[in-house]
């Protein structure tokens, strides 16, 4: 029984390469053709002036495989590369720049690890061992190390700004992609739906024909993009679930000192105030964790309710055991001892706080 060969949809975004189509599509298609890689080539182009759609209409005269839609609305790298992703009629789709600063031997390497190592996604990665940057100036390596150290709270990717990589369809059916910016792998890290991801070392080398498109402007809607995905639910869940933490434990404290003001100080006035600003407290955190840190809507609330308040009752035992050893057996009173015995017992219990709600209360 035969099986059918996949076939790969390559999408390159255009502005102004018109020189460039005669060196990328004749050398994207003899590789891939030389490896049996079923393909076809969309050059996904913002109306350049410079003739580039015409460029890429005359060499489909001999190369079938390669077309190019011409964008008039909606311009732009994250757009032309979403639009791409619609038309696009591969098993697998993979994006890269025009501009060859991409190498183009690197593709059939990133097509066979999503189609035979059974990867999700596969990026070409400058950032992996045995990847490189060629003919770059300081400036431009300062702005990626730190741009990428920006985005490194949201995926585990090592060059989440690489502008090469490949993906099943299924990772980003339904996502509520965004087209802003320059960086969609970002956009697709956070939002998308994927378990295996795979980087494939590249050599990353600067354009020798064109201009480059960054500018002042790109690194403001690379800034403005990362901030709209820190605040994307599910993204960077550890920093989340500590900002909401903090947040609680000043819930707790408020309602702690409200209800010692209507009830009173006494033994059991405080009990009472102690539980139900410890309630309040658990329950401010189960919605914004569930809502925001991490995006846990789809199950259901009254289950992970109640598990969240398991966990927060387990921590919180933990907490009061391992403070009552340190002072009662191990003697730990004296400062800055007991600090530092306060600080270590914090750090345990966040950390049981935090996998007991990934891996069980809001588990998915």
């Amino acid at each position: 029984m035969s099986t059918r060969k996949e076939k790969l949809s390559v999408i390159i975004p255009t502005y102004n390469e018109r020189e460039n189509m005669a060196l990328i599509i004749p050398r994207l298609h003899e590789i891939l053709a030389g490896e049996g890689i079923d393909h076809e080539i969309l050059v996904m182009d913002d109306d350049s002036p410079d003739g580039t759609a015409e460029a890429v209409k005359e060499l489909s005269g001999t190369i079938g495989e390669a077309r190019c839609i011409v964008r008039k609305k909606d311009r732009g790298l994250s757009p032309a590369v979403i639009e791409g992703f619609r038309r696009a009629k591969g098993d697998v789709y993979l994006v890269m720049d025009a501009d060859l600063s991409h190498p183009v031997e690197a593709v059939p390497a990133m097509f066979h690890a999503i189609t035979r190592d059974g990867a999700d996604i596969s990026v070409g990665s400058r950032h992996a061992k045995g990847g490189g940057i060629e003919n770059w100036p300081l400036k431009r390596k300062v702005i990626s190390w730190g741009a990428a150290l920006m985005a490194r709270p949201l995926t585990s990717c090592s060059d989440p700004m690489s502008g090469f990589f490949a993906l099943r369809p299924s990772v980003i059916e339904g996502a509520p992609l965004k087209a802003r910016g320059y960086k969609i792998l970002l956009e697709i890290l956070v939002k998308g739906r994927y378990d295996r991801l795979v980087e494939v070392p590249i050599t990353f080398r600067d354009r020798e024909v064109g201009e480059s498109k960054l500018g002042s402007r790109v690194i403001v809607n690379y800034l403005e993009h990362l901030l709209a995905l820190y605040l994307h639910p599910g993204s960077a869940p550890f920093m989340k679930f500590l900002f909401v933490g903090g947040t609680g434990m000043l819930v707790d404290l408020g309602i702690l000192t409200l209800m010692l003001l209507l009830l009173g100080e006494g033994r059991s006035e405080y009990l009472v105030s102690q539980s139900i600003s410890f309630a309040a407290a658990v329950s401010w955190n189960f919605v914004w964790n569930r809502f925001w840190t991490f995006d846990a809507r789809s199950g259901s609330a009254g289950t992970q309710y109640f598990r969240f308040f398991i966990v927060a009752i387990f921590a919180f035992a933990v907490r009061f055991l391992l403070t009552t050893l340190g002072v009662d057996v191990l003697g730990v009173r004296e400062q800055p001892y007991y600090q530092m015995l306060t600080l270590g017992v914090i750090v345990v219990v966040t950390i049981i706080n935090y996998l007991g709600s990934r891996l069980w209360a809001f588990r998915k």
